[in-house]
């Protein structure tokens, strides 16, 4: 499985409400397993895959880990990393963007 942390220097939950909000952007479908723990079914340049994405807080940091569980049928281990860092850097942007 391909997967990519980023270690954002935000809350837990600002964290997961961006992390929500890039879902819903992208159109997805996920589910809640448990507290910081969501798998989702997202397309992204027609590639529809499933990932399992967590978020855990470690004061004074919070860890995002994005790894794709499910990818889209033929798509090349470089491929699944780009969707990984994909998610990964828009929630990261988000925060950035919304933070300033």
């Amino acid at each position: 499985m391909k997967s990519v942390q980023r270690i954002l220097p935000y809350t837990k939950q600002l964290v997961l409400y961006a992390l929500y909000d890039i879902l819903d952007s992208e159109d997805s479908e996920y589910d809640k397993i448990n507290d910081g723990c969501i798998t989702a079914r997202v397309t992204v340049s027609g590639n529809r895959s499933e990932f399992i994405l967590s978020v855990s807080e470690s004061p004074p940091v919070t860890v995002l880990t994005v790894r794709i569980s499910a990818p889209y049928e033929g798509l090349s281990h470089q491929g699944q990393q780009r969707l990984a860092d994909y998610l990964a850097d828009r929630v990261e942007q988000l925060l950035e963007n919304e933070l300033k």
